[in-house]
């Protein structure tokens, strides 16, 4: 669990920066059929759900 909330935190983490610069992956397209509002929830949901993923194992080896 501790490398999927890892996984998870980088990618969000990953797609909101290229969110904020305007650029986007072809795998991050289907985001924005959403709408701009719902994409950037969806961003943050992702990056803190990976967040509190990797939180709550980080004692995991």
């Amino acid at each position: 669990m501790k490398f999927i909330g890892l996984f998870l935190f980088l990618a969000g983490l990953v797609s909101l920066i290229l969110g904020l610069t305007g650029a986007n992956l072809f795998i991050l397209n289907w985001l924005n059929q959403y709408g701009e509002t719902a994409s950037w929830a969806i961003r943050i949901g992702i990056t803190l759900l990976g967040g509190i993923l990797y939180y709550v194992n980080r004692n995991d080896d």
